[in-house]
């Protein structure tokens, strides 16, 4: 028996409900995550500098090895902030 497979896909998109965004940084922590690859500190330094003249507080963290997956302790050290962002260099 042969099977087919539309190799085009599905046309119907899942519905996805979008975050609400707060309306202000002040009081929120937000977490950075550095994926270890080159100018991703750059990037990450950049970017706390303007969320923190925005009233946020930052949480960084760096994964030790760009090609896997961030480790518990990385990922448990940022599941208290409000948002995480990862940085990706190279």
């Amino acid at each position: 028996m042969i099977e087919l497979h539309d190799p085009r896909g599905s046309p119907e998109t899942p519905s996805v409900r979008i975050a609400t965004r707060p309306k202000s940084l002040y009081g929120l922590t937000i977490g950075l995550l550095e994926n270890g690859k080159e100018n991703a500190d750059a990037l990450i330094d950049r970017t706390a500098e303007l969320l923190t003249e925005r009233g946020a507080t930052i949480v960084r963290a760096r994964k030790p090895s760009f090609s896997r997956p961030a480790p518990t302790d990385v990922i448990d050290s940022l599941a208290h902030c409000a948002a995480v962002i990862a940085a990706h260099g190279g």
